[in-house]
């Protein structure tokens, strides 16, 4: 974040862009999922940083904005996550996607 034109984490509270970071990453990786390993509830996180839901999330949207992050992201997807991603026996053809196979 430090390396664009407008550092955005120069203003506001700094744990309010930590707790952003961490909902960002947890976001595309399924971190709220029950289902999945790792699991860990908005709520922990609010509390450990002392944070709003809304700023959170509003500086989490940010940061996933900013770098374009979404489910699978090749760097920024855990090792568990990437290797159930649906993509990986899929190939575009033509602009079509097919099973590898």
């Amino acid at each position: 974040m430090a390396r664009k034109k407008e550092v955005p984490f120069l203003r506001g509270k700094i744990e309010n862009w930590a707790a952003g970071v961490i909902h960002a990453l947890g976001t595309i990786n399924f971190l709220f999922d029950k289902s999945t390993e790792p699991y860990a509830s908005l709520d922990v996180i609010l509390e450990y940083f002392g944070t709003k839901q809304s700023t959170t999330s509003q500086k989490s949207k940010h940061i996933r904005e900013m770098f374009k992050l979404g489910h699978f992201h090749p760097d920024f997807t855990i090792q568990s996550i990437e290797q159930d991603n649906p993509f990986n026996n899929m190939q575009i053809i033509d602009g079509f996607i097919v099973p590898k196979r």
